[in-house]
């Protein structure tokens, strides 16, 4: 019995001193790529018109923002917007979800509202930075007058960026 007890207490340091001879680090690398895509990309904030007064004797107003960032520096841009989706003749027109009434409305560059923007017109021509937001601001108008009360509006109009 003596000898068994002796081989295991041998075989048990030789255990415990290999764990401690044999600690190491290891080391491994980790790749990492990306694709900048050579883009602008545009975000928009709606124009959104609150509580229409129809009886109303001045024209309802309201902002909207437009924001376009490239990943990389762009010269001669151009930025227009196109009639919406309810355009008729030249006029914008949102209509109703409810019936087919529309409520006209105009797209200005200026708060003022002198500086009409045409379906098909130019918001912006220009240089844009890389990673620099440009913002743009514009602003639309009701014209005055007698709309169907009770009646939920609405319109799209795309902005579309052309650059080099």
């Amino acid at each position: 019995m003596l000898k068994k007890h002796s081989i295991v207490g041998i075989a048990s340091a030789l255990t415990i001193g290999a764990s401690a001879t044999f600690a190491a680090t290891s080391t491994g690398t980790l790749g990492v790529t990306a694709i900048v895509v050579d883009a602008c990309i545009v975000a928009a904030t709606p124009m959104a018109f609150i509580d229409i007064d129809g009886s109303a004797a001045t024209n309802q107003t309201t902002p909207g923002v437009i924001t376009v960032t490239c990943t990389s520096a762009k010269t001669g841009v151009t930025i227009t917007l196109d009639g919406g989706l309810n355009e008729d003749t030249g006029q914008r027109n949102m209509t109703s979800i409810n019936t087919t009434t529309d409520l006209p409305y105009n797209i200005y560059t200026d708060s003022g509202h002198t500086a009409e923007v045409a379906v098909g017109g130019e918001i912006f021509n220009g240089d844009i930075p890389a990673v620099i937001p440009e913002i743009i601001t514009v602003y639309g108008q009701i014209p005055s007058g007698a709309y169907g009360a009770d009646l939920l509006y609405g319109d799209t109009v795309t902005i579309t960026v052309d650059y080099p």
